[in-house]
């Protein structure tokens, strides 16, 4: 279903592109929380690994596609300077003087305050983003 969702996205650069991408990136995380949870379990088994692997892959591949767009937003920018960068949304935080949950809540498109806006951008151009 996701795989059928992103060919059918419109290039980056047309005006529906940011809203589109947007609704297959919040399922995709849903999709990868699941996972996630099924493969912490005692006993998961290797298709779920391996479900959990493709979807993270098909996600970060999103998520740069979505990023490098002209729509792109703050926390895609954010989540792939991040991941470029190999950090986790702990280091990311604590080299920028915020807290890990909100780099989280920012990469989910949770909305922020104009000093947490400011803190980000500094992080994202530090990280050569």
């Amino acid at each position: 279903m996701f795989n059928a969702a992103i060919e059918d996205l419109p290039e980056p650069e047309d005006p529906e592109f940011p809203q589109r991408v947007a609704v297959v990136l919040t399922g995709l995380r849903k999709l990868v929380a699941s996972l996630s949870r099924a493969a912490e379990r005692n006993r998961p088994t290797p298709a779920v690994i391996i479900s959990l692997s493709g979807v993270r892959t098909t996600y970060d591949n999103l998520m740069e596609r979505a990023a490098d767009g002209p729509g792109s937003t703050l926390g895609q920018r954010l989540y792939v300077a991040r991941t470029r960068a190999k950090l986790t949304a702990k280091e990311a935080a604590n080299g920028a003087g915020l807290r890990a949950d909100l780099i989280r809540a920012i990469e989910e498109e949770e909305p922020t305050t104009e000093e947490e806006t400011a803190a980000v951008k500094e992080l994202i151009a530090a990280l050569g983003g």
